[in-house]
């Protein structure tokens, strides 16, 4: 898993202190600071993260610390929190609820960043220690998430759980960053949209972007009009993205691969994720390996 860290504080100078202060102790973990109401909401439903410091007192906020830790366990199922705050007793009783979800790592008193730091250090490098030696909490969330997905009954709720369990899993591959029901200058929309900042030789030569189109019908299958729609949007982008995906809940008609044969010979390459596929993600301990023998197998099918 990338060791990417978010930080949130309500005031500026502190949020980035704190973000420059790691950073130069762990050069090797990724962190970012958001200290704006909007930065901070978007940054929990389209940034990758899997651990939060958050500033439990936030003045002339519409929301606090706990507010965005509750929220943070809604969308994000990879993540969990450091709680920091010098008003711990004002908020006793919520934070007694929020440790019974087991996603609390601890709760720190701010101090001066000299003393304070070395001591975030050691409990973040604990943190990802444990999680490197048992990565099936991820995999299990994962499941849930699809299984949650796939049982909605609702129609719009089905599309909508469906794009943000792909949107997990393309976090838990690696990628930091995917943008949901984006709609270009056509009026064109696409379900996700990866930015492809993923540092691998192989993944780095499909474009800026990576588009997907998700389609939640168990009983339903994807054909070759849904592909050929696809495409276009693909071929849309001014060359900044050659690799799009299908996923699917249901399966692929044949003449739906039939037509990829067909459009081989192009430089932009569309991937199917049907069932099997899905599930073999969630499964995998290297998801970025076996997302990239994925690749490979429908490239020599297809």
């Amino acid at each position: 898993m990338r060791k990417n860290v978010i930080i949130i504080d309500d005031v500026k100078e502190q949020a980035e202190g704190l973000d420059k202060g790691l950073s130069k102790l762990m050069p090797h973990y990724s962190f970012d600071n958001y200290h704006s109401e909007e930065g901070i909401l978007d940054a929990i439903e389209n940034r990758f993260f899997s651990l939060a410091i958050i500033d439990i007192r936030m003045d002339e906020f519409s929301f606090d610390g706990i507010d965005l830790a509750k929220k943070i366990f809604e969308v994000n199922p990879f993540s969990h929190v450091i709680i920091i705050s010098a008003f711990k007793d004002e908020y006793f009783l919520r934070l007694k609820d929020l440790f019974l979800t087991g996603k609390v790592v601890d709760i720190q008193d701010k101090e001066d960043f000299e003393t304070w730091l070395p001591k975030l250090k050691n409990t973040i490098e604990n943190y990802y220690e444990n999680i490197e030696k048992d990565p099936s909490e991820i995999n299990n969330a994962l499941l849930q998430f699809y299984s949650e997905a796939k049982n909605e009954t609702d129609t719009y709720r089905k599309g909508e759980k469906f794009e943000h369990f792909m949107s997990l899993m393309f976090q838990s591959i690696g990628f930091n960053q995917v943008l949901k029901r984006v709609k270009d200058k056509s009026l064109n929309e696409v379900d996700l949209i990866i930015r492809n900042d993923i540092e691998d030789s192989f993944i780095g030569k499909f474009g800026k972007y990576i588009l997907v189109e998700c389609k939640n019908m168990p009983v339903t299958k994807v054909n070759k009009n849904d592909f050929i729609v696809f495409q276009n949007k693909l071929k849309n982008t001014n060359g900044l993205a050659e690799l799009g995906i299908i996923a699917t809940t249901g399966f692929i008609t044949k003449n739906t691969y039939i037509e990829a044969v067909r459009e081989s010979g192009e430089s932009r390459k569309i991937l199917f994720l049907s069932n099997p596929e899905i599930e073999k993600l969630i499964k995998a301990e290297n998801k970025l390996s076996t997302f990239k023998n994925l690749i490979d197998n429908q490239v020599k099918d297809n």
